[in-house]
Parts: C-alpha cells; structure tokens; sequence
C-alpha cells in the first residue's frame, strides 16, 4: 500500500470504531445491534397487529400499493407514549405475508412526525423476551444471567440477540455467572458442526473459566493436530490407491481431511485462550516450544498465541507478567507480528529489548510497518528514569538524525493516538492496563488514546482467520513525564531532539550499535531536519479544532445518512 495513503485510511479507520461499543469478551466479534440497542435508539416502540381484515382485504389492509404501508394495532407501549398522542393505530411500510394475529415489534423515529421502521414478526417467546429485556439492569452479572438461557434458543432471532448481548459483556460479569454455565454444555454447543466461529469463541471464553483437566486434554489434541501432516498423509494414501486402480473419487479425500480439520479448530484463537487459563505457564511453556519456536509454524497459530497472551495479561493473574513477556519477545521474532509485539511490550514496559529493537530498526524493509512502534517504543523507554532513558534517548537522537521524515510520520500518528500504546504511563512494569474494564474505559478513554483502530488493520493484514476479534485495549492515564501533556502544562520549553542531534557529535561510549544504518531507500531520498522551528512543530499538539470536528463532521454525516435511509421509507 502507498505509505502516503494510510494515515488517511488510519483516521476513517478510527472514526468508523470510535463511535462503535467496546468490545467487551475477548474473542467475540459483534454481529449486529442488539434489540436493546435498537430500542434505545428510537423515539417510540411499540408492540402491535395487524389490523382486523375486512371484506376481501388482506389483514392490515393494504393502504397504498406504491409505499405499500399497513395499518398495525398497537398493543403494547414500549416506549414513548407520550409521543403517540393517544393513537391506537400506527402506519408502517410492510413486507411478507400478512398473519392475522401476529404480532410485530415497530420502532419508530421522530418527534413531531414519526417515521416507523419495518415491522419485525415477533414469536410469542420473542414478546415476552422484548418486554422482559426492558426491565434489566444496564450492565453487571444479572443481565448477563438472563441472556445465557437464550444463547442457543430455537428462535433465531434470541439466539442472535443474545449473543451479541455477551459480545459486548464485560469478561469480568461472565466469571460471575460461573455457577450457571453448565460445562458439557458448553462442549455441545463447540461440538455442533453448525455453530458460528463466533459463537464457538464465546464457549471456549466459558470454558476457561469452568473447565477442568479433562478440558486440557480435549483441547490440546484440537489445538495440535497439524492438518498439514494429515492433508499430506490423505493425499499419499489418495495417489497411492489411484496407482493401484481405486476409485476415481479418492482425490476428494485430502480436502476431506482439510475440511475436517478446518472445522475442529473454528475460533483457534479463543480455544488457546482457553487452554492456557486452565493449565497457566506450564501450557504457555509447550505453546512456545509449538508455535513460536518453530519457524515453518501456521502463522494463525502465532497470531491465536499473541491474542492468548493479551487475554491473560490484561484479564486474569494466571500467568505472571514476566512470564507473558518472555513470550512476547519470541513474538518478536516473527516478522509479521513484530509490529505489534513492539506495541505490547512497550505497553508492558519492557525495556530489555531495547537494543533488539533498535537493530531491528535498521535492518527493517521500508516496506514494513515496524519502524514508527519502534519510535513510539523508544520515546516511551526515554521518558525512564536512569540508564534505560539515556539510552532511549541516545537511540531517538540517531534514528531522528539518519531518518527524520520517519520520526515525524511516528510523531504525527501518535497525536491522532495511533501508537499511543508507547505512550508515558504510570503503571508499573509488573502490571499490564486491563483490556475491558467497564470502571476504568470510561475514564481513561479521555486521556491518551491508544491505537486500537491501527492495530486492528494490522491485525486484519496479518491474520488468515477469519474469525478473529477486533480486540480493544483500554487507553494509559498520560503520565506529567508525557511530552504532549508537557505541551498543554508545563511553560518551559520542550527540548527539541532534532536540535541537539545537529549540535551533539556521536558518543563513541554510549552502548547503542554504532554500525547503525537507515533504511537505503529512505537514506537516499530524506534529508535531516535542519530547520529548528520545523523541529519544534513536530512536538505540538495537533490543531485542537481538527481533533473535535473531524469526528463531528463524520457524526453528522452518518446521522444524516440514517435520515435519509428512513425518509425513503415513505
């Protein structure tokens, strides 16, 4: 891709998840608005019928062929009887084929005059399901208690609802119904092979948190087996049985196996979620020797371990930080996810690294991604007391001197908070934030942003699963050390790096590699900053008005997109 075009395609990348929910189970990927959603968001719902029909009219009378509205008795009053002025009947657009006597959810939308969606048929467990859902608590374990006995109901429309009503659930209240889950359940529900990879992400999440030793077994077997060995021994058997006159089907068998194998690992990432909160670092010590330690390894069995590790470092205490680092630094090593193993051990605030990343620096192709989460790497490790931010810092003064225009593309994607996971914080190294704390998101959504929606494109380039969650870390508190938060309160200047690599010669003494070399493509096409006051614009915050209406104009667009999806119902 043009590097000129992703930060644009960065900023709508955020603007288009910004505005969404938060993730809330690790794995989960959310579907669809939920009805409480939906409901939330509209002015009046209704529970209503079709009108009585008369003479040779069908039920609800068709009023005008070409909008095709019906007329609908209302029922119930969900919400917004005030606005319906004592109105008995609504009229909506409608499809299918008209039921006497059934009964339809209609929202509509408006004040004055209101639009009304098209109405949705509703079962008679679904009646009592939408009326009975208006009554739940906001948010905690009792919500999440009565959407557990609808996950798999026989109404599609339930089922769907409460699943994504758990998508959004904080992991925190799902370890809070652990009596209710019922484990061989759970195992019924992974088994089917009609389930969604979704939904078999969810029941893995279950799992962990009631599974035993004989779940560990089961799950390394599905987890280890490599459909690579078993496609290649299915298609010997296949060449070898055509030699000998077999069946002109056998060549199918391969992709038998394939499919098979295929189906038993749906949701990988979860189900390594799963075995590692049951067995801990014992089973983090076998995955590493599996997946990370193997170079010829499935790279979607890497990308399921780097998601594992998140899980367990920002959502349980099974396995120590140390421990999960260790893990990430192997991460490291594989080139499609170094970029975003930078990101989690600068999050982590792991600095022994430093000199690893700052080779990796220099021998990284242009062509990668690495080279602005390892500025963002640094800048953060420079903000340390001691050693560790000397040599940060010596290390940003070179980088910044060899290849400017890279340091200033960092510098503009974290004001955007693109790679504000390598932003100053004032957790302790031993401590990772958590991912999707319902206290802490609220609050700390307003302070540094971290970089989610990049991370999420990231994610989507590297990852061949198909099923895999668009995970959400919560942001860092900035810390007074934070350079843009210095910007905003402090009145003494901000030292400039740019300024003192121009006057500074280099330190024969310090112990960053001195073989240091820039990328040749950009070496021969950038040039050193030498403009002060270009240098000191790179360390201002972005324009406060372009920060606030950029998500306004786009909120403000998407409204009127919506007005006019309904308008055209009439």
């Amino acid at each position: 891709m043009n590097r000129s075009l992703q930060i644009p395609l960065l900023v709508l990348t955020v603007l288009a998840l910004v505005a969404g929910p938060l993730l809330a189970c690790p794995y989960c990927t959310v579907e669809k608005a939920t009805l409480t959603e939906e409901m939330d968001g509209s002015d009046v719902v209704v529970l209503a019928k079709l009108v009585d029909a008369e003479g040779d009219a069908p039920p609800g009378g068709i009023i005008d062929p070409d909008t095709g509205k019906a007329k609908f008795r209302i029922e119930k009053v969900l919400l917004g009887e005030k606005l319906l002025g004592g109105a008995e009947q609504v009229e909506a657009v409608f499809f299918g084929e008209p039921i006497q006597g059934q009964t339809y959810l209609i929202r509509g939308i408006g004040s004055e005059e209101l639009d009304w969606n098209i109405p949705v048929p509703l079962s008679d467990a679904a009646v009592k399901y939408v009326q009975e859902i208006r009554a739940l608590p906001e948010k905690g374990p009792g919500r999440s208690q009565y959407f557990y006995d609808y996950l798999e109901h026989a109404d599609p429309l339930l089922a769907q609802d409460s699943y994504d009503e758990f998508a959004r659930t904080p992991y925190p209240d799902v370890v809070a119904i652990a009596d209710k889950i019922d484990r061989d359940q759970l195992w019924q529900w992974i088994e089917d092979p009609q389930v969604s990879p979704s939904r078999r992400s969810l029941y893995f999440v279950m799992l962990g948190i009631v599974g035993d030793d004989q779940d560990v077994a089961k799950l390394e077997r599905m987890m280890l087996a490599d459909g690579r060995v078993l496609k290649a021994t299915a298609e010997a058997s296949a060449a070898m049985s055509l030699g000998l006159g077999g069946g002109i089907t056998l060549p199918i068998l391969p992709e038998m196996v394939a499919m098979q194998q295929r189906q038993k690992q749906l949701g990988f990432n979860a189900m390594v979620g799963c075995y590692l909160k049951l067995t801990g670092a014992d089973g983090l010590d076998r995955l590493d020797e599996e997946f990370l330690q193997d170079p010829t390894e499935d790279p979607t069995k890497v990308y399921g371990l780097l998601l594992a590790l998140r899980f367990l470092a920002e959502e349980t205490d099974e396995v120590s930080m140390d421990r999960l680092k260790q893990s990430m630094r192997l991460v490291l090593e594989k080139p499609d996810f170094a970029e975003q193993a930078v990101r989690d051990l600068s999050r982590w605030q792991d600095w022994t690294v430093l000199d690893r990343l700052v080779t990796m620096f220099s021998e990284a192709d242009p062509k990668t991604y690495v080279k602005e989460p390892i500025v963002a790497y640094l800048d953060q490790a420079s903000q340390q007391e001691g050693e560790v931010g000397q040599r940060a810092t010596e290390a940003l003064e070179k980088i910044e001197k060899l290849e400017p225009e890279t340091v200033k593309r960092a510098r503009s994607l974290m004001s955007f908070g693109f790679l504000g996971f390598a932003r100053a914080g004032s957790r302790p190294p031993d401590q990772a934030p958590p991912l999707n704390s319902p206290n802490e998101a609220e609050n700390e959504a307003e302070n540094t942003a971290e970089p989610l929606p990049s991370e999420t494109v990231e994610q989507v380039a590297v990852s061949t699963d198909t099923e895999d969650t668009i995970e959400q870390p919560t942001d860092d508190e900035p810390d007074e050390s934070d350079p843009a938060a210095d910007v905003a309160t402090d009145e003494a200047p901000v030292t400039t790096l740019v300024a003192k690599a121009e006057t500074d010669e280099p330190d024969e003494t310090n112990n960053i590699d001195e073989t240091f070399e820039p990328a040749e493509s950009e070496s021969e096409t950038t040039q050193p900053v030498t403009n002060v006051a270009e240098a000191e614009a790179l360390e201002k915050e972005p324009d406060p008005a372009l920060v606030i209406g950029i998500p306004l104009v786009a909120a403000a667009l998407m409204i009127a997109l919506v007005w006019l999806v309904l308008r055209s119902g009439n």
